[in-house]
């Protein structure tokens, strides 16, 4: 017998043909989720099925979580109606509210102060972030704040290094945390950056070779991941999403796997002003026009 896990797996493999089928994604009894894929697909199954099963106990309604391919399918999704609910960057949270109105709703305790690191190969003779100028770099995703936005913010603004020209080659984008940290790993790449709460944990649970990758930088703090709806939901649905995740009981077992596995103590509400500073950070590195 499949484990619930296994299955959702399942359900990430086909999920890229579920977005562009002609299933009725507003159906009353499903409720569509998804979030961006800034790990890998077996990572994301583990941490989202309890969370899933939550979701439909507090709903009374079908969750179907829905993978998409890259950060910005995530963004495409949601502003086209095809998902109903996504979990999001906070650079991907701007784009949303950009192209089609996407409401914050929740967010985790740690993301109102979020962080990002550098790190480096230990042969790469990077001792300190203005080390990384003239060596071979690697981002996230394009999409990702605190893959790439952040991480290219602190690079420009406090260490003068600019991405385009200042490192021994173009930046490589990885498309995930864990695969920057496997590239830097290798030695293929001398020095990347990612969410804190990746490495930590890779870092914990001995994801690679503590010997071979060393951590250089932690940036400053900043707002990051949220729960968004996309717009044309009913308000009574979106309040009902939206308490599931504030009401979350680290005192209920089942619910403190939930915060657990998202990695979390508690979820808080979310306004759009907590992330005007995102968005300003977008549009001051170019990304944003």
């Amino acid at each position: 017998m499949c484990k619930p896990w296994q299955r959702l797996i399942a359900a990430l493999i086909v999920g890229g043909s579920l977005l562009t089928s002609a299933v009725s994604y507003a159906a009353d009894d499903v409720i569509r989720v998804t979030g961006i894929p800034d790990e890998n697909p077996t990572e994301l199954a583990r941490k989202n099925q309890p969370m899933v099963d939550y979701l439909e106990k507090k709903l009374g309604k079908k969750v179907t979580y829905v993978a998409v391919t890259d950060y910005g399918a995530a963004v495409s999704a949601l502003s086209a109606g095809k998902i109903d609910f996504a979990w999001l960057g906070g650079f991907t949270f701007v784009q949303a509210r950009h192209l089609a109105g996407a409401e914050p709703l929740a967010m985790r305790d740690i993301d109102r102060k979020f962080k990002s690191v550098f790190i480096a190969n230990t042969a790469s003779g990077i001792e300190k972030p203005e080390d990384f100028k003239g060596k071979t770099f690697a981002f996230g995703s394009k999409s990702s704040t605190s893959g790439h936005l952040m991480p290219r913010h602190y690079l420009l603004s406090l260490l003068a290094i600019n991405p385009e020209k200042d490192f021994a080659s173009l930046p490589v984008y990885s498309g995930a945390h864990d695969a920057t940290v496997k590239l830097v790993e290798s030695g293929k790449i001398q020095g990347g950056a990612l969410n804190i709460e990746v490495w930590d944990r890779m870092l914990a649970e001995k994801k690679f070779d503590a010997k071979k990758v060393k951590l250089v930088w932690t940036s400053p703090e900043y707002v990051d991941y949220v729960w968004a709806a996309r717009k044309g939901l009913s308000p009574e649905l979106v309040a009902k999403f939206k308490d599931a995740f504030l009401n979350l009981d680290p005192s209920v077992p089942e619910q403190k796997a939930v915060l657990d596995l998202q990695g979390a103590k508690v979820f808080v509400a979310a306004n759009q002003s907590d992330f005007d500073s995102i968005e300003k950070v977008a549009r001051d590195t170019g990304l944003l026009k």
